[in-house]
């Protein structure tokens, strides 16, 4: 089997572009060998990653950075700096998809106004579609929490081979969270993809 190439980060206004090694997870189901990208919102930086086959999904929490999700197996935790911007990622991955949690605190106003904002996750949603090479297929507006702005939308994907991107993301305060899903499309639209999107919440 094919080992997923290594991550890229890549910022948009930044002037970064860092490679991390890759990590290798065995699964014997259908191969999607895709390039992980990672974008994070600076200006207009978002998240992406890709591989996996899916365990039974598993509650992680993060105490640090106040959130709990669903993953399909412990996730691998990784850290990474660029143009001052730290960036923590947490990953389980295959050969199906990748499901993923990115949070990254932006050097940007404390208190922008909502149109700067929605702004910034429109940026941060076609960077993360662009860097893929992907092709937006749907985005809704969404709100997390009842005040926490957002961005819900999905992708197609066809290079090295076809596959779908699903994504939330939201600005709480100057920190930005990015789940998402991205695989085959069988995996990424599967029922546990959906689960997982689901069940991230902020613990604080």
């Amino acid at each position: 089997m094919n080992s997923p190439t290594a991550p890229l980060f890549a910022a948009s206004g930044c002037g970064y572009n860092e490679r991390i090694a890759p990590v290798d997870l065995p699964c014997e189901r259908e191969d999607f060998p895709v390039t992980k990208t990672l974008l994070f919102v600076c200006a207009a930086v978002g998240l992406a990653v890709v591989a996996g086959c899916q365990p039974p999904l598993k509650e992680y929490t993060s105490n640090e950075y106040k959130f709990r999700v669903k993953f399909p197996g412990s996730p691998e935790v990784k850290d990474q700096s660029a143009a001052g911007i730290r960036f923590k990622m947490f990953a389980t991955e295959s050969r199906s998809g990748a499901n993923v949690v990115g949070v990254a605190d932006m050097p940007i106003p404390a208190n922008e106004s909502p149109a700067m904002i929605q702004q910034r996750l429109d940026g941060a949603r076609d960077g993360a579609i662009a860097n893929i090479g992907g092709t937006q297929k749907s985005s809704t507006s969404i709100v997390m929490a009842g005040k926490y702005p957002g961005r819900e939308f999905s992708a197609s994907i066809t290079s090295p081979m076809k596959g779908t991107l699903r994504a939330r993301i939201w600005f709480v305060g100057t920190r930005l969270y990015q789940v998402m899903v991205v695989g085959t499309d069988s995996y990424a639209n599967s029922k546990d993809s959906t689960a997982f999107l689901d069940s991230f919440q902020l613990t604080e």
